[in-house]
């Protein structure tokens, strides 16, 4: 694993929170029963990078 598999998942994060944005605007039962997943969503971002650099000072990733 390496910074671009981090920037690929990101990128996928990305795209699945554009989803679910969407879908709660379509669907409003679909906010009502995934808040929680939502908001997981929208902070995972900030924890991969976290995660990267630790595995960067951990001497794991390159």
């Amino acid at each position: 694993m390496d910074t671009q598999d981090f920037n690929k998942l990101i990128g996928l994060l990305s795209k699945l929170n554009a989803a679910t944005n969407k879908a709660t605007v379509v669907d409003g039962s679909f906010k009502k029963y995934h808040t929680q997943s939502i908001d997981a969503i929208k902070d995972f971002p900030l924890h991969l990078k976290r995660l990267e650099q630790g595995l960067k000072t951990a001497k794991i990733l390159k």
